[in-house]
């Protein structure tokens, strides 16, 4: 009996293990949120409780107008990947820094093109400059002075190399390491897919557009296709460089193992992870299954729907006119009719 009681126990510490970590370590950090999951409610039954979570407003109305929001998401996998590498080389003269840049980005070049002909790489130059020691000048009548020397030169280049599939980013990093290129500067996220992506998303919110007015028509018992409306829309387009958050890894020792035990806290990493933008704020989301960090594209419909009619028809013009008359001394007085 006793070894099934050790067998629970250990299930349950399983348990609660994989599901703190499948909420991520990001949660660590804030320790009121360990209420969530875990063997917390499970000691502590009473304290389980359902949270008020709030609606997102997506239309409104009143006696003069309605306002329906529309908002998309779009996940766009990014068409071609620019990684920028940034090369320093110094040497004791012009040739030499100029020979020995060159003989480290060309063998970049051969071994990317023999692992796969389809990637692109180029150069650009930065800066090309000397440097200065100072010697010392001693005259007869006049104090030590230092003066600069020039001592050699710096080269720096940035190194583009363009591709498309995400996983030959591993190779390229070690290629450029062989020759001692380390400073992955950047990485962009191209896509030559914007124009389409846009009308997919116009035609998506035109159809939940279309959808709701027919609900809400049945609702208020009016047809509303035949109010008089205005719009407002707009787009954003949200690259993964811009959605990576930063947070320190979690580590602490609960307890110490012997009484005369001293815990040590170390230095905690900081490192930084893809958050992408959520759908719960969103009517719809296109390719909402990509795992992979992905181009977001954000679009926004607002739509004035007038309930209240004028009380003229539409196409009446209304005519003002006043009329005043002159009289024999030259006084314009108003003429009542």
């Amino acid at each position: 009996m006793k070894s099934k009681h050790t067998l629970l126990a250990v299930a349950l510490v399983v348990s609660a293990t994989l599901t703190a970590q499948h909420s991520g370590n990001v949660n660590q950090e804030d320790l009121s949120k360990k209420e969530m999951s875990g063997n917390f409610n499970y000691q502590n039954p009473s304290a389980y409780h359902n949270r008020d979570v709030p609606t997102i407003q997506t239309s409104y109305s009143n006696d003069n107008e309605m306002v329906i929001s529309i908002k998309g998401i779009y996940n766009e996998k990014a068409s071609c990947q620019k990684a920028v590498f940034s090369v320093l080389q110094v040497g004791k003269s012009a040739e030499e820094v100029t020979d020995l840049m060159d003989e480290r980005l060309e063998a970049v070049m051969q071994q990317l093109k023999i692992f796969n002909p389809e990637i692109d790489v180029i150069t650009d130059m930065i800066s090309f400059v000397p440097m200065y020691d100072f010697e010392v000048t001693k005259k007869l009548f006049n104090p030590k002075t230092y003066n600069e020397k020039p001592s050699g030169f710096e080269l720096k280049k940035n190194l583009i190399i363009k591709f498309k599939n995400t996983n030959d980013l591993n190779k390229i990093m070690n290629v450029c390491a062989k020759q001692e290129i380390y400073d992955l500067a950047k990485v962009d996220y191209v896509t030559s897919n914007l124009d389409h992506i846009r009308d997919v998303l116009q035609l998506k919110a035109s159809e939940e557009y279309k959808q709701m007015l027919t609900n809400y028509s049945a609702i208020m018992n009016t047809d509303l296709f035949k109010k008089e409306k205005t719009l407002v829309e707009g787009y954003t387009t949200l690259y993964p460089m811009e959605s990576y958050k930063a947070y320190t890894a979690y580590s602490q020792a609960a307890t110490n193992f012997s009484p005369d035990s001293q815990v040590n806290n170390i230095r905690k990493n900081t490192t930084q992870f893809y958050d992408a933008s959520l759908a719960k704020s969103h009517t719809f989301v296109v390719n909402a299954d990509i795992t992979e960090p992905t181009i977001q594209i954000f679009y926004d419909l607002t739509i004035r729907i007038k309930l209240r009619e004028d009380q003229l028809p539409k196409n009446t013009i209304i005519r003002n006119n006043r009329y005043y008359i002159i009289t024999a001394t030259g006084d314009i007085k108003p003429l009542v009719l």
